[in-house]
């Protein structure tokens, strides 16, 4: 058993989301000790969304890491780096009012840190208090939603947990796609986590994923697709994608060197393009992303 204490730097934070700081465990499998009843606050159990407190004491029933302390980032190019990110995406964000911000998140932009991660989004928004409610692999492009506070944070956890928030991402996948449209149901678990995690298919120990498909349009060799998925497991849509014979283009780890296709864009062919929050402001709110370079050509094929 390991026993920790709150400080005041970690006052206010989610219990899921104060574990992946102080442990090297993923966001995945501090929800899931949680759950399992292996981490109880002041003898408690309590959810993943539970704010600590000063005088919470943490005991964890897990033999768990600590995460080694970084340096605080305060040299010049990092604070460059973080007025920079600023500048380019909060000047002219996707959408924004007093609780939210939506951003269009480039590829190669990690939205968290990790091993060999420089700068990441997360970093970022540790300057204003702002949180990330999801997010989107380094390589995928598309929306990002930001809360700028805790209960509209909150708010959003529960409902991408309710599934009250849809997302349509758009893809290129590699061969010719056969059914029209259809549903991808095959669970998911996460395997060898740290530096070289991989999401792999498991109808025994994985959890549900779902992700409906439609066909926009088939080219010579590849499908232009719209994927909405239903739940939100880490890599889902690639895996998916990959499990029923189509991965997406230029994803070598899931799809092996066959899908390179370089001509059509050096990065991952996965886009978000669209999400809607049911409910938000009393009515549902849609944000849609501009479409990045490797799409441009085909979006008369876009709805």
């Amino acid at each position: 058993m390991i026993t920790v204490e709150i400080n005041q730097d970690f006052v206010d934070y989610r219990l899921d989301k104060f574990l992946c700081e102080k442990f090297d465990i993923s966001f995945a499998l501090a929800q899931k000790l949680i759950r399992e009843k292996k981490v109880k606050v002041n003898d408690q159990r309590v959810e993943p969304a539970y704010r600590v407190e000063i005088v919470d004491q943490i005991k964890i029933y897990s033999n768990l890491v600590f995460r080694q302390i970084k340096a605080p980032r305060t040299d010049q190019i990092s604070l460059n780096k973080i007025a920079q990110f600023y500048e380019k995406f909060f000047s002219n964000p996707l959408y924004e009012d007093e609780n939210l911000i939506a951003i269009d998140k480039p590829s190669g932009l990690a939205t968290q840190g990790g091993t060999g991660i420089e700068f990441c989004i997360d970093d970022a928004l540790k300057v204003k208090k702002y949180q990330l409610v999801h997010r989107l692999d380094k390589d995928t492009s598309g929306i990002l939603l930001i809360a700028k506070n805790n209960l509209t944070a909150d708010k959003l956890t529960l409902a991408f947990k309710n599934k009250d928030i849809d997302k349509t991402y758009l893809a290129l996948v590699y061969n010719l796609v056969k059914k029209d449209h259809g549903t991808i149901n095959i669970p998911l678990i996460k395997k060898n986590l740290g530096k070289n995690d991989k999401v792999l298919p498991d109808h025994i120990d994985g959890k549900i994923a779902i992700t409906n498909y439609e066909v926009l349009h088939r080219f010579t060799n590849f499908t232009l697709l719209k994927l909405m998925p239903i739940t939100g497991r880490t890599h889902q849509i690639r895996v998916h994608c990959k499990e029923i014979g189509y991965p997406v283009l230029n994803d070598v780890k899931y799809g092996g060197t066959k899908v390179l296709r370089k001509e059509l864009s050096p990065r991952l062919c996965l886009h978000a393009h669209k999400i809607t929050i049911n409910g938000y402001l009393s009515q549902p709110l849609t944000i849609t992303s501009d479409l990045p370079d490797f799409l441009h050509k085909f979006k008369k094929f876009i709805p």
